[in-house]
């Protein structure tokens, strides 16, 4: 069961709702009160000295609980809205600074191919001088066959690239052996999102004490939010093995035909 559904259902059970009153009972009578005062000039008549119009007290531990649903359900649809297809049913979902996994039951249709847009060709030194954060390199496999980088979310993005080799097979999703993409998550918490299907592994692991998640198996979709937080149609697009890390303020993505291991592995090298 998802965890908005489990917090749901025990918010419900924990909730000590006062019986349902006689609505129909309570509005007939009160209509016989009223019909009983008004006189016939068509002015209402004062009310009785002493008179007081009783409310049902709402109890503050209960009004708490209910405030605590009403935002609960607000950021469950802040969270959800932006993703395409929202009405399937989702299975569970993933989150890092930065990054979102959601893993679905149906996945929406899987769009056309689409070239990489990695941003403006840059050298590291230059890309270290526009970005928000310093670029981490991985030591496996070393220096990048291309950086590239960003400005449409804050901070900057960067991009690395290397091409096939041993050790990094071709990826059908990005023709690269490895494709890292960092930036920095702390200003932009929802930036990546990734939906999932029930066929592709979504593993929660650690790397080096950092947290971090495995997409592996079947292909996903992979997509990036608007710095308004809506979903970018044009960023759809199909991704193979992905490894998001949360080091710090920064969101590092490895994607690639390798296996986790050796994800691991590489994401372990940043310097």
């Amino acid at each position: 069961m998802p965890e908005l559904e489990r917090m749901l259902a025990r918010l419900g059970e924990e909730l000590d709702w006062p019986p349902t009153p006689d609505l129909a009972r309570s509005v007939m009578a009160r209509i016989d009160v009223e019909a009983a005062t008004e006189p016939r000039g068509g002015e209402p008549r004062p009310a009785r000295p002493g008179a007081v119009r009783h409310r049902r007290a709402f109890p503050i531990a209960r009004r708490s609980l209910a405030l605590a649903l009403v935002a609960l359900l607000l950021l469950a649809g802040a969270a959800f809205a932006a993703l395409p297809g929202v009405r399937d049913a989702v299975l569970d979902f993933f989150g890092l600074q930065g990054a979102t996994v959601e893993q679905r039951t149906t996945l929406p249709r899987t769009p056309p191919p689409r070239p990489l847009h990695l941003g403006q060709p840059a050298t590291l030194a230059g890309a270290a001088a526009g970005l928000g954060f310093a670029p981490l390199v991985p030591a496996d496999p070393g220096e990048p066959d291309g950086v590239y980088v960003r400005k449409t979310v804050p901070g900057g993005e960067l991009s690395l690239t290397y091409l096939p080799r041993a050790g990094l097979p071709r990826a059908r999703s990005t023709k690269l052996g490895l494709l890292v993409t960092e930036f920095r998550g702390d200003l932009s918490p929802e930036y990546a999102g990734k939906i999932a299907g029930q066929a592709t592994r979504v593993e929660r692991l650690r790397v080096d004490g950092h947290p971090a998640i495995w997409v592996a198996g079947a292909p996903h979709l992979f997509f990036y939010r608007t710095p308004d937080g809506q979903f970018a149609d044009r960023s759809l697009r199909i991704a193979q093995n992905v490894l998001l890390l949360q080091r710090g303020r920064l969101l590092i993505r490895l994607e690639g035909a390798m296996d986790r291991d050796r994800a691991v592995a590489i994401a372990g090298s940043l310097r």
